[in-house]
């Protein structure tokens, strides 16, 4: 990857703040005495919620949190004894940040969230016809393909699935049209590569947005950003263009299963009476950091970044990329204030989200009603194999497929997985049949003496 230059934009926060807390410190604070300090985001511990990592460590990706599973949903009624929610609410210690500057009330965190790619740009989106067009992402350009009438949908939520045009993509996004997305309108895949790679899929499904990007997925090079921005630039054009309404974009991964009556019946929740702290906005929800996760340089590590890419010592919070939602009044400051056409770039798609949160005000939530579920298994080793890249599964036993209180369940193993779940999403007493026949192969295993990781 070529070498960028970047520029530090002075800003401060609240000029891009959608909800702040009425008569309550604002939650985030920035630092604009000097361009030195200008990303210094500053966390009011007594006013905020526990910094903790559903797994207690501060990793920067997704799969790091693949840790025991019984320990780390959130608790939507606060009852769940030591589980996320509950430690929501006290009081959280002190943190140094890497220039050992610190007080008893003042946490500072560097992040990169308000640096800027080097032109800033202010037409970020152009619409050619009613199926192409380009958008600006982080001072590129970035042309498309989408049947952009299907952005017009009678149910408010358009939905992103990031999935790949090759390898295993094209059968993963049958297994979904077939369940979850079946009868549902405004469900996307979003896919790069070339255009002869996907054109006969396009034309038959209408389904596919496509981008006129490389498909790679390696590490500081990974289109991943590249699909979400377009997605959120591209879904933010076409209902204006168009005027096509809708309360609420969704992006997830086509190894997930996705509840889509439980998103609407999230989305459909008011207020369950809880405290203006706590309160859930919806405007960035999802399985999401309760803390800064510092930045992993380590090149043994799984995703580490260079300097030149991110030279600040901490990644703003942000929902894990395996689904989350933005609201309209979020995507409206995300896009229509050119935050996607000017931040800097950043290949990890879920910290860049988080990025443009930080850039607008708007601060990561849980959902209120049903869980996203980034593990499936509950074994060290296997969290240890996830951070390493190993994907060897062979003495591995798969947990059984329910989706009770769930939005999402990632890591979706296989088109029987995804059936499975489907099958509990229509009849939620399926899932006893499915964890009678996992408890069974358990017994065996352990009867004869295998081992086996779950």
């Amino acid at each position: 990857m070529a070498a960028r230059e970047y520029v530090v934009i002075e800003r401060n926060l609240k000029d891009f703040v959608i909800n702040p807390f009425p008569s309550e410190k604002q939650l985030y604070q920035t630092t604009t005495s000097s361009s030195d300090e200008v990303n210094d985001i500053q966390l009011d511990t007594k006013d905020s919620s526990t910094e903790v990592n559903t797994n207690g460590s501060n990793d920067n990706k997704v799969d790091d949190m693949e840790t025991k599973d019984s320990s780390t949903d959130a608790n939507i009624n606060g009852s769940n004894g030591n589980k996320v929610d509950d430690m929501e609410t006290k009081g959280s210690p002190t943190d140094v940040n890497t220039n050992g500057s610190s007080d008893n009330n003042i946490t500072v965190f560097h992040t990169g969230s308000f640096a800027n790619c080097t032109e800033e740009i202010q037409n970020e989106a152009s619409i050619d016809g009613p199926e192409s067009g380009s958008v600006i992402i982080s001072c590129k350009q970035v042309k498309f393909r989408a049947k952009l009438e299907s952005f017009n949908n009678n149910i408010g939520v358009i939905v992103g699935v990031l999935s790949s045009a090759g390898g295993a993509g094209p059968a993963r996004r049958q297994s979904i049209r077939k369940t979850w997305a079946s009868d549902r309108h405004a469900v996307f895949f979003l896919v790069a590569g070339p255009w002869e790679d996907i054109s006969k899929e396009y034309e038959e499904y209408g389904d596919l947005l496509w981008i006129d990007e490389e498909e790679v997925y390696d590490g500081e090079k990974s289109v991943l950003t590249l699909k979400t921005y377009s997605f959120f630039a591209i879904s933010y054009a076409a209902t204006q263009k168009y005027n096509y309404t809708y309360t609420h974009i969704f992006k997830t991964d086509d190894d997930s299963f996705v509840s889509i009556d439980a998103l609407h019946n999230e989305l459909s929740v008011k207020d369950l009476g809880f405290t203006r702290e706590r309160r859930n906005t919806h405007d960035y929800f999802g399985q999401c950091q309760l803390k800064y996760p510092k930045v992993h340089r380590e090149e043994d590590y799984k995703w580490p970044i260079r300097n030149e890419t991110y030279p600040e010592p901490w990644f703003p919070r942000y929902c894990q990329g395996s689904g989350f939602g933005l609201s309209q009044k979020f995507l409206s400051c995300a896009v229509g204030q050119n935050h996607v056409a000017n931040v800097r770039f950043m290949p990890f798609e879920d910290v860049a989200v988080g990025m443009l949160a930080e850039r607008c005000g708007v601060v990561p939530e849980w959902p209120s009603t049903s869980k996203v579920k980034v593990f499936r298994y509950k074994s060290d080793e296997l969290a240890k194999r996830v951070r390493l890249g190993d994907k060897n599964r062979d003495d591995v036993v798969a947990p059984y497929a329910c989706m009770t209180n769930k939005i999402v369940q990632h890591r979706i193993i296989d088109d029987f997985d995804m059936e499975e779940h489907f099958k509990a999403v229509k009849d939620p007493s399926y899932c006893d049949i499915t964890k009678a026949k996992r408890d069974k192969i358990v017994e065996e295993k352990t009867k004869q003496g295998i081992e086996f990781f779950d």
